[in-house]
């Protein structure tokens, strides 16, 4: 009952502000007669209230609802008045139950999904652990070799964890720049010279020294990482190579990291970047969370990149990535 009285107060000083007027009207232009007056705001009265009791017992199911504590955000939307604003109201919070339940959803996923990857993540770095300890009981200049491959192992997966950690807030963490493309990438095969050693894969570069790009250094570099250690991981054997090369036209940079390795399996390609997908390579060379490209999708989004995956099973795999970019002498 307050809520109403809340509700109809403009109504009522209206309506007072009404009488008022007339009774000024009349007292100007000597045409007042009490009788005639108080007959007026007798009737408007009894329509003022017949009107207000109508608007009241078509709002009650309404004003109860609102007054009645929300026992679950599941609890269903009644249609209990077909009075227009409380079938309005009701339509408006069945929306925005919508909305709701489809947010906690969905971040319900992301968190499975985050606690599935760190799972993952957990069994992947007891391996490389487990053979350090292994090395270490067993020192010798022999297992040096074995012992950075791991160490590297487990760095890449911390890296990887770090990013992804990252990755939800990664409009904070921005910053975007003018980088030359060739040092960025000489820096990453520097960086990651054992493993092309240890899988005898060799890179090849066609980069022009004046190719630059704008974008943030850091997850740039990430992606970079993350598509260079897959196409030497499914290359591996002796002559094979990775080639990346970039090209310049309208604005834009497209770089191209293409393999000769196993290639991806034609039904597998349409889902290579959805979470947790690990495909019949992943289950035929093991340690793969299914999460590399899916993060590398996710970061292009973020930054307003494209990327593209060709692959042919057998003969080798494709991927461009297309960004803002130009060359040092434009």
């Amino acid at each position: 009952m307050k809520l109403f009285l809340r509700h109809t107060i403009p109504g009522i000083l209206f309506f007072s502000g009404q009488m008022i007027a007339l009774f000024i009207i009349l007292w100007l232009y000597d045409l007042y007669r009490p009788a005639a007056f108080f007959y007026i705001a007798l009737l408007n009265g009894i329509a003022l209230v017949i009107y207000l009791s109508y608007r009241f017992f078509s709002m009650l199911p309404l004003l109860k609802r609102l007054q009645t504590p929300v026992q679950s955000v599941a609890e269903p939307i009644r249609r209990d008045s077909d009075e227009p604003l409380a079938a309005a109201v009701e339509q408006f919070l069945e929306r925005q139950q919508t909305l709701f339940r489809n947010s906690l959803f969905a971040e319900r996923r992301k968190e499975k999904e985050r606690h599935r990857y760190v799972d993952q993540w957990i069994h992947q770095m007891k391996t490389p652990l487990s053979v350090i300890e292994l090395i270490l009981e067993h020192p010798g200049e022999q297992f040096q070799t074995d012992l950075r491959h791991e160490v590297d192992r487990m760095r890449i997966g911390l890296d990887q964890m770090l990013y992804s950690s990252r990755l939800e807030a990664i409009e904070t963490d921005l910053k975007a720049e003018q980088l030359n493309l060739r040092t960025l990438v000489t820096g990453i095969i520097n960086q990651e010279k054992r493993l092309f050693v240890k899988n005898k894969v060799y890179p090849k570069l066609e980069l022009s020294s004046q190719l630059y790009v704008y974008t943030d250094a850091k997850w740039f570099r990430f992606l970079l990482l993350q598509l260079i250690t897959n196409a030497v991981k499914y290359t591996s054997g002796h002559g094979r190579e990775v080639v990346i090369r970039a090209v310049e036209q309208a604005g834009q940079v497209t770089v191209t990291i293409e393999d000769d390795g196993v290639g991806i399996p034609k039904r597998d390609l349409p889902r290579v970047f959805n979470a947790f997908f690990t495909g019949e390579n992943g289950r035929r060379y093991g340690e793969s969370t299914g999460m590399g490209l899916y993060f590398v999708s996710q970061v292009c989004q973020k930054l307003g990149h494209t990327i593209e995956l060709d692959s042919t099973e057998g003969v080798g795999t494709m991927c461009r990535l297309t960004l803002v970019g130009g060359k040092q002498d434009d």
